[in-house]
């Protein structure tokens, strides 16, 4: 008897199967490749490159000069900023006032002022009110002089000699004020601490030559003091390292502030001034050490002549009779 042949499956189901089969096959390939290709960008090394200025909301610029000059300097140690009740406040957080004829000012309370397209006049009114109300003697030498150039089309920036940017209005200003005020705070303090290396020089050949110092104890003292108050004027006053307030509210403006922190190099600069002063501050712990080893030595010394002239009187008491 012969075998009945099997049926042969219905070719829809089959037909049917295999398309499944390779839909399937397409969906695993597909998550392996999205899985392959996935990649994670390296951070960047300095935050805001990427962000762009120009989309920024429009505001009304506070000069209406396509070019005009920006001069920073230091007038004091530290500025009582109620000075600026006689003119025109137009903004907080750096403070900027009006000047008069289209000159703008940002002061600064470690004693940083930022003036931008001043007349001499204007600067000189301005200077006479902040002496009756600063402390601390400044350095007009510490200056940071710069050329404003605005330009729609511009790229926002630093360019040879002069900054660029797209409009003068009051939060570019402020950007730029923060950015030359830091400047030539650094410049003020690396010319003090120039000074102070100059001063203690002296004394630390004295201390190789001979073991001693020439100067007074008092001279000693002071150049102490002025190693110590240079280290604590940095680090409680300007906040070198610290990002404007400003750029919290308005984080497009993060490139052109790292364009120009970059340009002026604050942050070379301050970790080149942080050493400095670290050295100052071993030389001074230095100093006082030696001064108290010797103070001691002397005391040391005048304790064994009192017991020796003690111990004298005593045999001369006991045997003079």
């Amino acid at each position: 008897m012969m075998t009945p042949a099997p049926l042969a499956q219905p070719r829809s189901r089959t037909f049917r199967e295999a398309q499944d089969n390779e839909a399937q096959n397409k969906t695993m390939d597909s998550h392996i490749d999205r899985k392959q290709i996935r990649w994670n960008p390296r951070p960047r090394t300095r935050a805001g490159l990427h962000l762009k200025t120009e989309k920024l909301p429009y505001q009304r610029p506070v000069i209406a000069q396509p070019q005009f000059t920006a001069s920073a300097i230091m007038v004091a140690e530290r500025m009582d900023l109620r000075a600026l009740s006689g003119f025109e406040i137009i903004a907080k957080s750096p403070y900027m006032v009006k000047l008069g004829a289209g000159g703008i000012a940002a002061l600064f309370r470690y004693g940083a002022v930022v003036l931008f397209n001043a007349s001499e006049e204007e600067k000189a009114r301005l200077l006479g009110t902040i002496a009756a109300h600063s402390s601390g003697a400044g350095d007009i030498a510490a200056e940071e002089v710069a050329m404003i150039h605005v330009g729609p089309d511009d790229e926002e920036g630093p360019a040879g000699q002069y900054i660029k940017i797209k409009n003068a209005d009051r939060l570019r200003l402020q950007l730029i004020a923060e950015v030359m005020a830091k400047a030539t705070m650094l410049s003020f303090q690396e010319r003090r601490a120039a000074r102070d290396f100059d001063r203690s020089e002296p004394l630390a050949r004295d201390l190789a030559e001979d073991g001693r110092f020439s100067a007074k104890p008092s001279e000693l003292l002071k150049a102490v003091g002025n190693m110590l108050l240079a280290e604590n004027r940095l680090n409680g006053r300007a906040g070198v390292l610290d990002r404007p307030d400003l750029l919290w509210d308005n984080p497009g403006l993060s490139g052109l502030y790292a364009r120009l922190e970059g340009d002026y190099e604050l942050h070379d600069r301050a970790a080149a001034l942080d050493r400095k002063l670290t050295t100052l501050s071993h030389t001074s712990e230095t100093l006082v050490e030696t001064m108290r080893y010797h103070s001691s030595h002397r005391l040391e010394t005048a304790i064994f002549l009192l017991i020796f002239v003690e111990l004298c009187l005593g045999l001369y008491g006991h045997f003079g009779h």
